[in-house]
């Protein structure tokens, strides 16, 4: 199974990285983003679970990537516990654009 990751933007001008990418940087360069997969592990910042519903729970997950200049917050899938400190991979999700899974 061929796992999709999500693509980062990054603005050619200070080095801003954005996810999702945005047409011009939010920065305020006026320079389109370069594109690139993002392949590299990031590590658990916070978390929380949620119950959408009675019966279930989910796990959202902060994460920073690249060395902290990205950010992302995400469901994390395939693990029912994680703790701050933890690696985890940025994929592709099919009901959110991004869901996390732990690096176990």
């Amino acid at each position: 199974m061929t796992v999709e990751r999500p693509k980062v933007g990054t603005c050619p001008t200070c080095g801003m990285r954005m996810l999702p990418i945005l047409s011009l940087p939010p920065c305020g360069h006026d320079a389109p983003p370069s594109i690139a997969p993002l392949d590299t592990p990031g590590v658990v910042y916070s978390w929380t679970r949620v119950w959408p519903s009675p019966e279930t729970s989910r796990l959202m997950v902060m994460a920073d990537f690249l060395d902290g200049e990205l950010r992302i917050t995400a469901p994390l899938v395939g693990a029912e516990t994680v703790a701050i400190g933890d690696r985890v991979h940025a994929v592709v999700g099919t009901e959110t654009p991004v869901v996390l899974t732990a690096d176990r």
